[in-house]
């Protein structure tokens, strides 16, 4: 029998290989916009340093671990481990003096990155301050421009937007978009198949097969009927309900950044910002002014909650989260259970490396996969006011959390809160064995968790495991056929940064730190950061909906990444007080992991040393030659490609000639529809981001727009027709 290896299958996963590899960076700036191709690039610059970092390691430290002889003859792995040399060697320098020079050389890495990635701000972000704080009574559009015309000379304010309390509206908003996308598919079906279809009224209709049924354009049309009318009272409800957040854009940045200069500057002295007549109504100085951050940023429907309350709930939450991870999800627990089950068959199962070797490390990474999920899951009682306070907020808290459970507290053996408070309180006169840290096996877990973690970690990613089972829990709680394409639209999920970098970056430290004591984790975690760049790359650009944040997640990156390199000296610090006892070695690493933490913290605290600080530059990328004109104009051909014809003539849409006022996106279709803006349906074709930012996203302007993208309740608009990701 002849088979052909060209099956449908395997021509699918090649040219998605295909496409993948030549998708090209001004592709993924075009479409995914600069978070995410700056994402990727910190990736590329992790691998330039973790690849100089495994030659030096199987180079040097690999051959000066096998010139010692006290592991067995029998454990191949010790002898390619630190544990190997006398401690009284002098090749215990190289160790001592390659832990400097990785700290020196990734503060170069991360500087060349922040100088070489030139990224543009958006120049209507800089240009609209966002005020807190103003009595809802005094929540005038004339009070507050005479305000500031008053207390700031020579400021000319283009226009000033109110936040409204829209929480139950956009909720009914969403349900009336449900309904009318189920109407419009039954329909579709009634014509297609020239019989009216039925369904059953009930959650968990379509998977439910007894019951009454109803037709289903007649319910769906009465629903749809009955949430428009709700959606109408509410909305007129929902403009009397003025939060007391206002929106106020500026003729220019310099206008907007002396504004923000000047409360900044009365908060920090105590003082009274500039004052106008209307300073006793309005109570400007109680505002709390900031620039505004980009409206598609901004969760609209929390702007309701105080920020006090966010505070409570906040601690309650995490206080939560803190008693669940470390006292109910640890997986010694698992393990002890194990061992308790199979304490009779120790010699057998200590002979099954399934069980001895390979099941400690699944259930660890198991445990640190399922944590991110249980975070992400647990900020939804969280009401943030943007998604990158969001993604920052899970973006330290999966850091944290993760760096105790898999590097921390494993590394000290106390891998649950059982050891550690047996640790911390033991009787007196008894000793904690710290000898025992740093032996072979400890290396061997780690490098046997990062190979799990690329393989079977990068598999899961691009399956995007979590999605499938969230749509088919979804699907089986629809009543019909007819709401399958809106359970699609829900599942189009943004690229989760913070999630995503607090992930790389615990394996990445895994390796780091793990790098001089056991030099084979290196090559392991280079495949892993070169397995976890494809992957997300693929995902960012075929898979999820283009995301937006601040600039604030990159550089909490930056500082992690050096942190992690500074737990590289303190681990060699500690192994060296404990195990090695020369004291020349203990002083050099004592005097400059002491220098290297007082930068850091200096830099980050107090702000010093910012001439070495590796940050991000963020001004005009397109300008600064990384990009080939040929590339644009390619990007700019396929974008084309992708976009219906407009049904009249285009015109060149600036800054100044957008629509789409600083409010939320349900509360702007009705002043779209009160200024004559007409917008498509839900869904009508794809964007790419810079087409986001320049039809969603603009301040205080008014002119119509020829055939604009239509805005859905999130801000979100992807092109749900080629979605193949559940085919």
């Amino acid at each position: 029998m002849h088979l052909s290896l060209c099956t449908p299958v395997t021509h699918n996963i090649l040219y998605t290989l295909m496409k993948d590899l030549g998708c090209r960076d001004v592709h993924i700036l075009s479409k995914c916009g600069q978070d995410a191709l700056q994402y990727l690039i910190f990736q590329r610059y992790l691998l330039a340093y973790l690849s100089a970092v495994c030659v030096l390691c199987i180079v040097v430290v690999l051959p000066v671990n096998f010139q010692g002889n006290l592991a067995g003859p029998g454990d191949d792995f010790a002898k390619t481990t630190i544990i190997n040399i006398e401690p009284t060697s002098s090749l215990l320098w190289i160790h001592t003096l390659l832990a400097p020079l990785f700290l020196v050389t990734i503060v170069f890495t991360l500087r060349h990155f922040g100088n070489s990635q030139k990224f543009e701000k958006e120049e209507h972000v800089t240009r609209t301050v966002m005020i807190c704080h103003i009595p809802p009574e005094s929540c005038v559009k004339e009070l507050i421009t005479q305000h500031f015309t008053e207390a700031f000379a020579g400021l000319e304010i283009q226009d000033v937007q109110f936040a409204f309390n829209v929480t139950q509206l956009m909720l009914l908003e969403t349900q009336r978009l449900a309904a009318v996308e189920a109407r419009k598919s039954s329909e579709k079906m009634l014509t297609v198949m020239n019989m009216r279809p039925q369904m059953h009224s009930f959650t968990c209709g379509y998977v439910c097969c007894c019951g009454v049924k109803t037709d289903a354009i007649e319910y769906y049309s009465t629903e749809e009927r009955l949430l428009t009318d709700a959606c109408e009272a509410e909305k007129a409800s929902a403009f009397k309900d003025v939060l007391g957040i206002a929106f106020v854009t500026f003729q220019n940045a310099e206008m907007a950044h002396r504004v923000v200069h000047d409360y900044k500057i009365s908060c920090r002295k105590g003082g009274m910002p500039n004052t106008s007549t209307l300073t006793g109504v309005l109570k400007s100085f109680e505002w709390d002014v900031k620039y505004a951050p980009c409206p598609d940023d901004i969760f609209w429907e929390n702007l309701s909650v105080s920020p006090g309350s966010l505070t409570v709930k906040s601690l309650l939450v995490n206080s939560f989260l803190f008693i669940m991870l470390f006292f109910l999800t640890t997986p010694s627990i698992v393990i002890s259970t194990l061992d308790m089950i199979f304490y009779k068959q120790a010699e057998v199962v200590n002979r099954n490396p399934f069980i001895s070797e390979f099941l400690p490390t699944l259930l660890l990474w198991t445990f640190s996969a399922l944590l991110p999920a249980l975070v992400t899951w647990s900020d939804r009682f969280l009401p943030h006011w943007t998604r990158s306070e969001k993604h920052h907020s899970q973006m330290r808290k999966v850091f944290v959390f993760l760096l105790f459970m898999v590097l921390i507290l494993p590394s000290l053996g106390l891998t649950s809160v059982q050891a550690f408070l047996q640790w911390a309180l033991k009787p007196e006169g008894q000793e904690y064995r710290w000898w025992c840290l740093y032996l072979p096996d400890g290396g061997a877990f780690f490098v046997n968790y990062v190979i799990t973690a690329a393989f079977i970690g990068c598999a899961l990613e691009i399956i995007r495991f979590p999605e499938l089972i969230m749509y088919s829990l979804r699907i089986c709680f629809t009543r019909s056929v007819a709401e399958h394409s809106h359970v699609k639209r829900l599942l189009t999920w943004e690229f989760q940064f913070g999630v995503q970098y607090a992930w790389m970056l615990t394996v990445f430290s895994v390796v780091i730190v793990y790098s001089l004591s056991c030099p084979l984790i290196v090559p392991a975690g280079l495949f892993y950061l070169f397995m976890k760049h494809c992957v997300d790359r693929y995902n960012i650009y075929f898979a999820y909906a283009p995301s937006k944040i601040s600039e604030k997640i990159h550089s909490t990156a930056i500082n992690y990444v050096v942190f992690v390199v500074i737990l590289l000296q303190m681990s060699l610090l500690f192994f060296s007080m404990v195990r090695v006892g020369n004291v020349g070695q203990t002083s050099f690493l004592a005097a400059s992991l002491f220098f290297t933490l007082i930068v850091y913290m200096g830099r980050i605290t107090f702000g010093w040393f910012q001439r070495f600080s590796p940050k991000a530059s963020y001004t005009n990328f397109q300008n600064e030659g990384h990009d080939d004109d040929d590339d644009v104009e390619e990007a700019q051909d396929e974008r084309e490609e992708k976009q219906p014809e407009a049904a009249g003539p285009q015109q060149e849409v600036t800054s100044q000639e957008l629509p789409g006022e600083f409010i939320s996106p349900i509360m702007k279709r009705e002043h779209d529809e009160m200024t004559g803006f007409n917008e498509s349906g839900p869904g009508s074709h794809s964007v790419s981001y810079e087409q986001q930012q320049q039809q969603h996203v603009s301040y205080g302007a008014t002119t119509p727009v020829e055939n604009p993208i239509s805005l859905s309740v999130n801000g979100a608009v992807v092109d749900y027709e080629d979605d193949r990701r559940y085919q």
